[in-house]
């Protein structure tokens, strides 16, 4: 997804002198072509979060639309005051790239894991949120946000992931995206890349609509009645995130239920823990150790 990210910027520039890219210390041959091609429209300022975060804000003053990448949580910790006070309290265009979402970067220890960035970003006001499924989603949102004012965070995984955005359709032009029976009793929530796990554990049973799979690509505007109306007769409804239990997905999906009064004694969630994750492994690792996937989730779906 990463990929898809950075090409489909470097097009974008290629016909919009307005659209800036900003890296941070993101290896050498990153968008080459981009820097060779636009040099005024292309900047590598090495490990420097809290500068890129102020110099994008200057240029959105300015009237340019600046996409920064670095990793998810060098944003989200290291430039966290900058990211309000610089661009979310003016409402600037600047677009947020988080690489490596979740567990990407889990080889490296807990300094490089993003398991408490949507809890940080949400709690923004001015901000978007959001966590595309594959690279086909991905092209999407950045098109779309290059036309948009004001700022947005995209949380994204490391690439190579199959492309499912096909098995979707949008739910009356809500931002919610719908596989399997709609009247189906039992309900998965998901967002980002997990979003492939909860559609292998359900495959099986797609012919006989036994489930329905809800991925969020937008995590920022969930209390909607779009939401309750695909929620609010289900027996079971689990989410599954690749976040901390507290701040991300399940915490917006609870606010939904508290707006439109729905029980939530049937609800049941799958996340990483609330806690420092000293393990070191891959991605996949992780996401066996603390049950994220298809046999746990089938068996809390009963």
């Amino acid at each position: 997804m990463r990929k898809a990210a950075l090409d489909t910027v470097y097009d974008l520039a290629k016909s919009n002198p307005k659209i800036i890219f900003i890296g941070s210390d993101l290896g050498h041959g990153t968008l080459q072509s981009m820097q060779k091609e636009l040099p005024q429209q292309f900047f590598m300022e090495g490990i420097s979060e809290q500068h890129i975060i102020g110099f994008a804000a200057g240029l959105a003053k300015e009237g340019f639309i600046p996409f920064i990448n670095t990793i998810a949580n060098f944003f989200t910790r290291r430039a966290l005051d900058q990211i309000i006070v610089d661009v979310a309290l003016h409402n600037l265009p600047v677009k947020f790239l988080g690489s490596g979402g979740g567990m990407v970067y889990a080889p490296l220890g807990p300094t490089h894991t993003a398991v408490d960035d949507f809890a940080h970003m949400l709690a923004i006001p001015n901000l978007r949120v959001y966590a595309p499924c594959d690279a086909v989603e991905m092209n999407a949102l950045i098109l779309d946000e290059s036309k948009k004012f004001g700022p947005s965070y995209i949380r994204f995984g490391k690439g190579g992931e199959k492309i499912v955005t096909n098995l979707f359709k949008e739910y009356k032009s809500s931002n919610i995206k719908i596989c399997g029976n709609l009247e189906a009793e039992k309900v998965i929530l998901t967002t980002g890349v997990i979003t492939q796990i909860a559609l292998e554990a359900t495959e099986p049973f797609r012919i006989g609509g036994k489930f329905l799979v809800i991925h969020l690509p937008r995590l920022d505007c969930l209390a909607n009645s779009a939401l309750y109306e695909l929620l609010r007769s289900k027996n079971k409804i689990l989410v599954i995130e690749e976040h901390q239990p507290i701040g991300g997905l399940f915490t917006q999906i609870l606010h939904c239920a508290h707006r439109y009064n729905i029980d939530v004694r049937n609800f049941d969630t799958i996340s990483l823990p609330g806690e420092f994750i000293r393990n070191y492994g891959n991605q996949n690792d992780h996401f066996n150790k603390w049950g994220m996937t298809v046999s746990v989730i089938l068996e809390k779906l009963g």
